[in-house]
């Protein structure tokens, strides 16, 4: 699922603000979860129409890897507290349950309108949880406001506005957005029952011309979500001074959303 928070105020039906360890899924490595300020971005002002930065909110959360680390290695990386984040690409692992990222969106050389975000699945169905190793960093869980919602476990998700709602929010709304103006945009992705590759594109219309301006994932990985596994082969706690220790317990519990109990 995705809930996705507006950063600015609302004024009537326009929008000046709307509401992704971002890791390789399927088959395909990907970088590790950024921490806060990492980001990419799309282009410059004066390249594009618009520009678009992604940078992860925080590192408090869970990533889930397909196989259980094996390797002297990787081993060695997590109890020392050590490059975690190349254990994670090297297992070509996804952020589980949820991850929280936030969008700042800039004005090119001409005013425009957004018309949609929109979210493009690489298969049409979620794909099995990863249940391998589950790597969890101290302080996660936590759930921030919410405004707008998608399913990232359904066949083709869309925002909507409000977890009961079947609405289609860009159908009442836009953002609009001036030369140099920026727009800052929160959002919580969710998977709670498979795992999921998909990217985020903008649909907007400038001088009464459509065009698309794809959503950049920080350091240029692809957004990566998986839901939690029932149980592990491993699961790695996390401790304040960087280093994780192996849970005997392969269950997990400690972080398993509300909607699933352990």
């Amino acid at each position: 699922m995705l809930w996705l928070g507006a950063g600015l105020p609302v004024i009537g039906a326009v929008l000046t603000a709307v509401a992704l360890d971002l890791t390789g899924l399927g088959g395909d490595s990907g970088p590790s979860p950024e921490p806060a300020g990492s980001g990419a971005t799309s282009a410059s002002p004066s390249a594009a129409p618009l520009v678009v930065t992604a940078r992860q909110e925080d590192e408090a959360g869970c990533t889930a890897l397909p196989r259980r680390v094996s390797s002297p290695r990787d081993r060695a990386e997590l109890v020392s507290g050590g490059d975690v984040g190349a254990v994670v690409r090297r297992n070509q692992g996804a952020r589980a349950g949820e991850m929280n990222v936030s969008l700042t969106l800039e004005g090119g050389t001409s005013p425009l309108t957004v018309t949609s975000i929109g979210i493009e699945t690489k298969s049409p169905r979620a794909g099995r949880p990863f249940a391998g190793t589950l790597v969890c960093e101290p302080g996660a869980g936590g759930e921030p406001k919410i405004q707008l919602f998608a399913d990232m476990d359904s066949p083709e998700p869309v925002f909507l506005s409000g977890k009961n709602s079947t609405r289609g929010y860009f159908r009442d709304n836009v953002i609009t957005l001036d030369p140099g103006e920026q727009v800052n945009l929160s959002a919580m992705f969710r998977a709670e029952r498979g795992s999921r590759v998909f990217e985020l594109v903008i649909h907007y219309v400038r001088n009464g011309k459509e065009g698309v301006v794809p959503v950049p994932a920080p350091r240029g990985g692809r957004y990566a979500l998986t839901g939690y596994a029932p149980r592990y082969g491993a699961v790695y706690e996390g401790s304040p001074n960087g280093s994780y220790r192996l849970v005997e317990n392969p269950r997990p519990c400690s972080w398993l959303p509300a909607s699933q109990e352990c």
